[in-house]
C-alpha cells in the first residue's frame, strides 16, 4: 500500500503552523495536566512541538487514525492538532474519523486541522473515486485516496459538533500543488 503522509521528512521538519496556533491557545492552561491528541502524527514534528511546550501528547499514527474503530482513543482530550488524519481516504471516512474523534474531545476544546481543498491541483491529475474524492496517479502518494470538500461542504462537515472559528485556503508543506484547508474550530 502507498504511504499516506511523504516519506522525505525533510520540507516538514518544523511544527506545522496550526501546531503552533494551538500551543499558543492551550498554553494559558499550563502548568498543569492538559492531555492534547496529535491525530495521525506522520513524522512527530507536532507531538514534539506540544510535549516540548509542556502538554500530555497522545499520538495516534497514520494507520491507527485511518482504521475503525480508531484504536488508542480513550479519555478526553483537552485539545486536538491533525495536519493530515482527514485529508485520506473518502469523505464518508473523513467523516466517520471527525465524529469518533469529536466523542473524545472536551467540550470547548480547541482543534486545528488540515482537509483538501478542490483548489489543489491532485483533483484535476487524479483518479476521481467518487464526487470528492480522487487518488494521485503519480509520485508517493499514488493511488491514496484523498478527500476534498469546498468551504460549504467542509462547515456542513463540522457543523454537528464543531464551531468553526477561521477556515484558510493555503499551501501545504512547501509543495505548490498541495492546497488545504487550514481549520481552527471549537467543540461544541
Amino acid at each position: 500500500m502507498p504511504p499516506s503522509s511523504p516519506t522525505d521528512k525533510a520540507p516538514i521538519r518544523p511544527p506545522h503552523p496550526l501546531a503552533l496556533r494551538l500551543i499558543e491557545r492551550l498554553r494559558p492552561r499550563l502548568p498543569g495536566r492538559v492531555r492534547v491528541l496529535d491525530f495521525a502524527a506522520g513524522s512527530g514534528r507536532n507531538t514534539a512541538a506540544l510535549a516540548d511546550a509542556g502538554f500530555d501528547v497522545v499520538a495516534i499514527d497514520d494507520a491507527t487514525a485511518a482504521a475503525t474503530p480508531i484504536a488508542g482513543l480513550h479519555g478526553q482530550f483537552a485539545g486536538m492538532v491533525s495536519t493530515h488524519g482527514f485529508l485520506h481516504g473518502s469523505a464518508a471516512d473523513v467523516a466517520r474519523r471527525i465524529d469518533a474523534v469529536a466523542r473524545h474531545l472536551s467540550p470547548e476544546a480547541p482543534i486545528a486541522v488540515t482537509f483538501g481543498s478542490p483548489s489543489d491541483t491532485r483533483v484535476r491529475a487524479g483518479t476521481r473515486i467518487d464526487e470528492s474524492t480522487y487518488a494521485p496517479q503519480s509520485g508517493e502518494e499514488r493511488g491514496v485516496a484523498h478527500a476534498f470538500f469546498t468551504e460549504s461542504q467542509l462547515l456542513a462537515l463540522l457543523a454537528p459538533a464543531f464551531d468553526v472559528e477561521s477556515v484558510e485556503e493555503r499551501g501545504a508543506d512547501g509543495k505548490a500543488e498541495s492546497v488545504h484547508w487550514f481549520v481552527l474550530a471549537r467543540r461544541r
